[in-house]
């Protein structure tokens, strides 16, 4: 449709219209295609507007015009609204943007696809601006894509270099080029492709030959495309392979991790640089080497050059001209011919040379020089055999010498000999065991060959001597030939000379055959030598063997035997035994058994006839069945009936046999006394087999008529036996048998010992008693006796008649008496006595028995007006002075005496009622006799025991006194007393008892721990040494001995083990030989200097009495007061202290003396006395035996002395300088024997030719040992063992004191006689040599006493413990702490400290102690720490000389200053309430622990002793939590020691005047104790002490190192006048220091006695530790608390 608009005009009138066309399309247009390039980024995806691609078409609609695809993108999709892939499109799509093209991210720089456009009539179409020509050809849309670089570098080639070559350069190297190196990136040129060396190549570098010869460590791929980049070796290395590693980067910045190059090459070389070849070897073969990269195949090429040699003419070199090495081939050879020629020629030389190697480097050396030598023509000189063997009687041996080669000319040789084991000698002083005559190597044994000669012969002589020898053997050499050469065959023969059988001892038996009875117990056999030579020793074995048949058997017939028999020089004959075995107790009849002895092995000898030795043992007598009496004789009474003697039979009894046991008459008649046995086989007795013992009966005749003793004898005959050797008698074949007659022995005796009989009550009357005399046994006899009166109590003529008269027996009297008047005396009288008495029969006939009889004369009514007026009163010693009190308290307190009070004791609390019938009744209070009766405590169950009397007096008790020691009763224990009157007259009156008294069991002086109980509790006892300053007991050995008291107990100690109390306790004297140290003797049994017991009755330290009569002398005796001096009754706690030297503790008191010796490089050693102790607890008990029970405990108390002998180390002792000759001694160690004596052991060293003695012939000197300082003491020396030399030989010697001393310290001189040998003088024994003046040698013997390192005022009667259990650790330790203190500690082990208040006061309830700080140290040269501030030692506390190391390894108050390591090793130090599980410990009243490991302790050197030293405070209960919150923070601003760190310390010379803050703050005013102990280390694991540094790297440089160990080193003397200044410094110090201390000691006295309670305690010494003793109770050792 299309149309116009007109307009028609009148010129007036205008009318518009519109003039409409109809078109009827006709499509005969085509289109006219437009096609541009699309740029598309990389994997984008784009549109495809009609700017890039359309089409115009006017007679066809948009969306008819399409567009067909031919060929898709090869890089992208074609996409309609960006989701559908597409083959056809319209130009429709295209205007409203549906068409787009997306990349697939692939590096590809262009992409297209090809495609059509129809308008749906036409196919063919234009292509602008072309428009004239159409077309049908699909057209082509390129599209270009911009790429972005995002891709990584790739290698795409890194072969390993196979090998090196000489580069342009000169280098050696390798040529890197694209073939072996190759990277590529799609994103990126090779110029852009940067290498970069990451790890640089070992044993070369990397250039680039366009910059130089600098290495590089970058480059391109297009350098390595341009061959520009090389490996350089460097110059010298030898090395077989290199790898460097690379990191392949491009523009981008994308990069390759790191890649190895490797490269591998070989080395070729020559196999030596030289050769030597004989002309005559013809062929000389080199070997060529390659080494290193072996997988490819390597050339190279060799050849020859001319020397003096030529080429042709002397060798000819293989036609190959290179040598190939295939892969894995190392050598290869190449043959050189060498030409032979019959001229003699001296060496000619030529080269071979290696170049141009192929797939190798060459390597030192590549030119070899080859040397070809004609010796072959030379003239040699030999000898033609290697060895000649002779023998020793040959006189003259013969070797001949030879010539070979060239012999025109005169030729010279040496023919000389060579010692070996046989000896030469030469001819103008012919020695002694010499074996040839030698020829030296001089001109005296040139052989001369004239021209043409070819032999010589080379004498040489050989001695025949008496000496046997085994072969021997030396050598003919030849020497410095002239005009010639020595032969290789032989230059040098072996002579042997063979050994001489005629001059070798024989060994043989004495005998063939030895005969010995088989009881003989040995044979003895003698073994001879003999021969001409008898000067050295032989030895032989001997040895038994069964006989062939075999007869003796070893083990049940002899002893076998193999052993050696030693001959020395000059003995010819040794003798031996060999057991024989009387059948092992069980005897058979074998007859006669053999076996044989046979020499065999020896040495020095040879075996000689007979070496074999027969022995008989001979059985047919001693195994025969022998019978004998068993004894001897018999007793027998003729009222036993019979006889019975025992017959035994020995040897064999496997047989019957028979004897005959026949009577022979002595004094006893037969038929009369015994019924005879004949000698007739009527009396055979038989022994049956295996029956050894047989009764021999014969029976007696029994009368009543007495006989005196008779006698006959039994015999034994006639023996049988069954075996085929019979039978024997033995020794005892007879047997004497003594018939007595007891029975009918007659006797006469008084009827009764006792007869007792009233006085008569009137004057004048007479009583008379009847003593009956009685005859027993025979009465056949008269027998007479005298009866006669003596007075006893009862005087003759008084109280009775006297009689004397005689008894006469008749024949048949079996009975008399004799009577006896009594008279009346009218006096009142106690009962009175006589005696009745029977002299001997005067006929002899009868014995006398009981021949005395005690008459009593009772007298009814003699002291029964004389009695007390009212009964005793028991009553407690504490209210003697006020009895009334008993009724309101009637039982008295446990544990104090009680006292019997009678009725006219003026005590008696009625005694104003009483005492007016006292004096009426004459009775005198004083003569007053009392016993005592007790009995055990009534049962739970109601039941009461019965009294008992008191009877079992001790050594310081009496039981019959007014006063009854409190050991006698217990709480609820009976007490009575039974008190008798006596008269002013003296005249005894009745007895009396009081009412049984109970004594209290709720009041008591020293009540137990747990009520009702009675046992051990913990005891202390101390060791210490006094020293020289004890103002009273100088030098001794102190003994204290603490024991808490319960009432009732008896404190028994000794050092002699305790047993048989009731003898022990007894006055009896058997104790004072037995208890030489104890407290069981009083002072004046005392045998020692000082003893426990002394003369004091009362405790100085207390005043006054602190009960009532507690030291009365009239209340209770001297001996008890002086035993009771002894206890603190205030305290309940026993103190014994004595003082012994150590003589008295070695020889009464039994104790001992060990030491650990004296080891090098060791600067301290160790003596111990140990002492026993046994200590036990006794209390009486009226039902046990003996009347006492105890309770044992057992310690040992060790005193440990460490002396200083390190000094002695550094050269040993010299001899003074201005000694004509020097020597050397060295001790090896001293100590104290059982005896007590001083043993020194030394060595010395002669520093002279010859030899010190102990005295020697040509001198009156001897060597001796003295001491100046000890001028009494004599010692005894003695030559231990020397070497067998004299030049300067070592001698070990030793002397020991004659006697013992108290202290050996001093300086000890020994003189020793020097001995001179001769140059040439060899050694023997004795010595032969010239003496000299003696050599003087001083030893100082230094002892420091180290057992009591704090004193008690500083350790507040507190005990520090360390242990090695921890279940120990938190236990109560009420009962000590046992053999846990006594371990060492082994490395790694922990070690726990505790401190706790002295249990032994049982006060520990009462207060608390907390430790504050804890410091660890070792001392220097032997020092042994101490706290003693007034002699200014503060033990580990402070920095001082004497110390090696010191640490503060705990602090409560301030832990950031503790030392934590010592070198690299941890002290893992923590205090209790710092420790996992200690809690338990914590709990306890006055206790407090640390903990620590033993690790660090063991850096320092065996010898060295650590010490551990604690501060505490100790408060009572109330006042502990006084300073909570209120840590004591430690300032050290004094001069001794300044603090810097925790592993920092210095070791520098302060002022030690001014105390350590500490020590000021220690003491009982300010709560605060101090202790040390000694760690006892277990080194028996550590064979090999570990040396290691125990200092830190970081450390101060000024600081020194220490010396761990004493060496022999030179010491320094460059600090020695700086010392000497420092020294002097010192004395003037100290004197003013002195003046000081004495003052401040009086001070410090006076205050002492003010602020310290009675009774101190030390709590430790510096060794402390506990044994289990024997009797499975606890024992201690030094400071023990058992």
């Amino acid at each position: 449709m299309d149309s116009f608009e007109f307009e028609v005009t009148d010129g007036y009138n205008p009318v518009f219209r519109t003039f409409r066309v109809s078109i009827t399309d006709v499509d005969n247009k085509k289109p006219i295609l437009t096609v541009h390039k699309l740029i598309v980024e990389e994997g984008e995806n784009k549109l495809i507007t009609p700017f890039e691609l359309t089409a115009e078409d006017r007679d066809t609609p948009d969306k008819m015009l399409r567009f067909i695809v031919t060929q898709v993108p090869v890089h992208g999709q074609l996409l309609f609204n960006n989701t559908q892939q597409i083959t056809t499109f319209t130009k429709q799509d295209l205007n409203k943007n549906l068409i787009s093209y997306k990349h697939d991210g692939t590096e590809t720089n262009e992409d297209s696809f090809s495609f059509t456009v129809t308008d749906g009539t036409h196919t063919d179409f234009y292509v602008f601006p072309d428009t004239v020509y159409e077309t049908r050809k699909p057209q082509m849309m390129t599209i270009h894509i911009n790429t972005v670089d995002n891709g990584v570098p790739q290698i795409v080639v890194n072969k390993a270099a196979a090998s090196l070559k000489v580069l342009q350069t000169g280098h050696l190297g390798f040529l890197i080029t694209s073939k072996v190196l190759r990277s590529e990136d799609r994103d990126s040129p090779n110029r852009v492709l940067k290498y970069t060396v990451s790890e640089a190549p070992l044993h070369g570098f990397i250039i680039n030959t366009a910059l130089g010869n600098n290495s590089i460590k970058s480059f391109t791929q297009a350098d390595i495309n341009e061959m520009k980049i090389c490996y350089v070796l460097l110059d010298g290395s030898n090395a077989t392979s290199d790898i460097f590693f690379f990191t392949v980067e491009d523009n981008a910045g994308n990069k390759l991790k790191p890649q190895p190059f490797r490269l591998n090459w070989a080395w070729v070389s020559l196999e030596r640089e030289f050769y030597l070849v004989d002309e005559d070897a013809k062929v000389l073969e080199v070997t060529l080497k390659r080494r290193g990269y072996l997988g490819e195949t390597s050339f190279v090429s060799i050849a020859t050059k001319d020397g003096t040699a030529e080429k042709d003419k002397d060798f000819r070199g293989k036609a190959q001209k290179q040598v190939q090495f295939n892969p894995g081939q190392t050598t290869a050879t190449w043959r050189v011919k060498i030409f032979t020629d019959q001229e003699f020629e001296t060496s000619e030389r030529f080269e071979i040379e290696l170049s141009d190697p192929v797939m190798a480097v060459l390597e030192y050396p590549d030119i070899a020089i080859v040397e070809i030598v004609d010796p072959g023509d030379e003239s040699t000189v030999f000898i033609p055999q290697s060895e000649f063997r002779v023998e020793e009687d040959i006189g003259e041996l013969l070797v001949p010498v030879r010539r070979s080669g060239d012999a025109n000319q005169e030729l010279m040789v040496i023919c000389y000999t060579q010692q070996g084991t046989a000896t030469g000698t030469i001819p103008s002083t012919v020695l002694s065991y010499s074996d040839y005559i030698s020829r030296p190597e001089d001109h005296t044994s040139v052989l001369r060959f004239d021209k043409d000669e070819r032999e010589k012969v080379c004498r040489i002589l050989i001695i025949d001597d008496s000496l046997y020898e085994d072969e021997e053997s030396f050598n003919v050499s030849l020497s410095m030939p002239m005009g010639g050469q020595l032969g290789a065959k032989f230059p040098s023969a072996k002579v042997t000379i063979l050994a001489d059988s005629d001059d070798e001892p024989s060994l043989y038996f004495g005998e063939t055959e030895y005969t010995v009875d088989e009881s003989s117990g040995y044979v003895e056999v003698k073994v001879w030598r003999t021969g001409t030579d008898l000067s050295k020793t032989a030895t032989v074995t001997v040895r038994s063997r069964k006989s062939d048949p075999v007869s003796a058997e070893a083990g049940l017939d002899y002893v076998g035997i193999s052993r050696n028999l030693d001959f020395a020089p000059g003995v010819t004959m040794q003798t031996f035994r060999v057991t024989i075995l009387d059948d092992l107790g069980q005897p058979e009849l074998e007859g006669p058994e053999f076996f044989d002895l046979v020499l065999r092995m020896p040495m020095n000898a040879v075996l000689g006839e007979p070496s074999k030795a027969t022995i008989t043992i001979n059985d047919t007598v001693t195994d025969l069945p022998k019978v004998q009496f068993k004894e001897g004789s018999y007793k027998v009474d003729e009222s036993e009936g019979e006889v019975r003697a025992m017959v035994y039979r020995s040897g064999d009894i496997s047989l019957t046999s028979t004897v005959r046991c026949y009577t022979r008459q002595g004094s006893a008649q037969v038929m009369m006394d015994y019924t005879e046995r004949p000698n007739t086989d009527a009396s055979l007795l038989t022994f049956v087999p295996g029956e050894s013992e047989k009764f021999c009966v014969v029976r007696l005749m029994d009368d009543s008529i007495h006989e005196e003793d008779e006698e006959f004898r039994l015999v034994l005959g006639d023996p049988k036996s069954k075996s085929p050797f019979g039978a024997t008698v033995g020794e005892q074949k007879e047997a004497l048998v003594t018939v007595t007659d007891n029975k009918d022995k007659p006797i006469i005796k008084f009827s009764e010992i006792k007869y007792s009989v009233r006085e008569p009550l009137v004057k004048g009357d007479v009583a008379t008693v009847k003593i009956p005399i009685l005859r027993f046994g025979d009465t056949s006899k008269v027998s007479v006796v005298r009866v006669h009166t003596k007075d006893g109590s009862a005087t003759s003529g008084e109280d009775y008649n006297p009689l004397s008269e005689d008894v006469e027996f008749k024949e048949g009297d079996r009975e008399h008496f004799v009577e006896i008047d009594i008279l009346y005396d009218g006096q009142r009288e106690m009962r009175e006595a006589f005696t009745v008495h029977m002299k001997p029969d005067d006929n002899m006939v009868a014995e006398i028995q009981m021949n005395k009889a005690i008459v009593y004369i009772e007298e009814m009514d003699s002291v029964a007006d004389v009695t007390f007026p009212a009964v005793p009163q028991v009553v407690s010693l504490l209210m003697y002075d006020d009895t009334g009190r008993t009724r309101d308290r009637p039982h008295p307190p446990n544990g104090y005496p009680v006292v019997c009070v009678t009725a006219c004791n003026p005590k008696y609390h009625d005694f104003d009622k009483t005492g007016s019938i006292c004096s009426a009744e004459s009775i005198n209070d004083t003569l007053t006799q009392y016993r005592w009766l007790v009995s055990a405590p009534t049962g739970p169950d109601g039941v009461t025991s019965p009294m008992r009397e008191v009877d079992t007096n001790t050594f310081f008790t009496n039981t019959k006194s007014i006063t009854l020691d409190s050991i006698y009763f217990q709480a609820g224990s009976r007490v009575q007393c039974a008190a008798r009157a006596f008269n002013t007259n003296g005249d005894a009156g009745l007895e009396l008892s009081s009412s049984i008294t109970i004594i209290s069991t709720e009041e008591g002086m020293c009540q137990p721990r747990i009520p009702g109980t009675v046992g051990a509790e913990p005891f202390s006892a101390k060791i210490r040494y006094t020293g020289p300053d004890d103002p009273d007991f100088p030098n001794l050995i102190k003994l204290n001995v603490n024991m808490p008291h319960m009432d009732g107990m008896l404190p028994v100690i000794s050092t002699r083990p305790l047993s048989n109390f009731e003898l022990t306790l007894s006055p009896d004297g058997t104790r004072v030989g037995n208890h030489r140290c104890s407290n069981l003797l009083d002072f004046n049994e005392i045998q020692t200097s000082h003893g426990f017991i002394t003369d004091a009755t009362k405790n100085p330290e207390i005043i006054g009495e602190t009960s009532p009569y507690q030291y009365n002398t009239i209340m209770r005796s001297a001996n008890s007061l002086r035993f009771y001096r002894n206890l603190n009754l205030e305290a309940c706690l026993w103190e014994f202290t004595s003082y012994y030297d150590m003589s008295e503790l070695l020889n009464d008191c039994g104790g001992s003396i060990g030491t650990d010796g004296q080891v090098l490089n060791l600067v301290q050693s160790y003596v111990t006395l140990r002492v026993p102790l046994f200590v036990s607890y006794v209390f009486h008990s009226p039902v046990a035996v003996g009347g006492w029970q105890h309770f044992d405990l057992q310690s040992e108390l060790k005193l440990t002395f460490v002396y200083d002998t390190a000094i002695l180390w550094q050269d040993g002792i010299g001899s003074p300088p201005e000694a004509e000759l020097q020597g050397a001694m060295y001790p090896t160690s001293m100590r104290i024997n059982e005896e007590g004596r001083l043993v020194v052991n030394f060595k010395t060293e002669a520093r002279f030719r010859g030899q010190f003695v102990m005295s020697h012939p040509g001198t009156s000197v001897s060597s001796v040992v003295m001491c100046a300082d000890h001028p009494g003491l004599t010692f005894t020396l003695n030559l231990v063992r020397t070497e067998p030399t004299y030049n300067q030989p070592m001698q070990q010697w030793n002397f020991v004191s004659d006697f013992a001393v108290r202290d050996y310290s001093g300086t000890y001189t020994v003189k020793m006689v020097p001995c001179i040998a001769s140059p040439s003088g060899e050694f023997s024994i004795p010595p032969v040599c010239h003496p000299r003046e003696p050599l003087t040698f001083d030893i100082d013997i230094r002892f420091q006493q180290v057992s009591d390192p704090v004193a008690a005022e500083f350790s507040l009667n507190t005990q520090m413990f360390l242990l090695s259990k921890k279940e120990l650790w938190l236990s109560d330790g009420s009962m000590g702490f046992g053999e846990g203190t006594d371990a060492a500690f082994s490395e790694g082990s922990i070690i726990y400290g505790r401190v706790m208040v002295d249990p032994v006061q049982n006060l520990g309830d009462s207060f608390s102690c907390s430790i504050e700080k804890v410091f660890l140290c070792t001392g220097a040269d032997g020092y042994v720490p101490k706290y003693n501030p007034t002699n200014w030692e503060y033990g580990c506390l402070a920095d001082a000389p004497s110390l090696l190391y010191r640490f503060k390894i705990l602090d409560k108050a301030q832990p950031e200053t503790q030392a934590s390591t010592f070198g690299d090793v941890s002290f893992k130090a923590t205090l209790a309430q710092d420790t996992p599980g200690a809690l338990p410990l914590i709990r306890q009243p006055g206790s407090d622990g640390f903990s620590l490991s033993s690790s660090p302790l063991f850096q320092v050197a065996a010898g060295r002793e650590w010490f551990i030293h604690a501060i505490y405070t100790v408060r009572s209960r109330e006042n502990a939590n006084r300073n909570i919150g209120k840590r004591s923070v430690e300032y050290l601003h004094h001069s001794v020691s300044s603090f810097e760190g925790p592993n920092t310390r210095h070791r520098r010379a302060t002022s030690t005047f001014s105390s350590p803050a500490l020590a000021q703050d220690i003491g009982v005013e300010n709560s605060r104790g101090t202790n040390i102990q000694h760690i006892a280390l277990d080194r028996t694991d550590r064979m090999v002490i570990s040396q290691r540094q125990p200092w830190s790297p970081n450390q101060n440089a000024v600081l020194e190192r220490p010396l761990l160990e004493s060496s022999g080193r030179q010491p320094d003397t460059s600090f020695l006048p700086m010392l000497v200044g420092i020294g002097g410094m010192i004395l003037l110090i100290c004197l003013i220091a002195t003046i000081v201390i004495l003052l401040l000691l009086r001070r410090k006295r006076k205050e002492k006695e003010k602020h310290f309670p009675p009774y101190t305690t030390s709590s430790s010494s510096a060794y402390a530790g506990y044994n289990r003793g024997p009797a499975g109770m606890w024992s201690s050792s030094d400071s023990s608390e058992v």
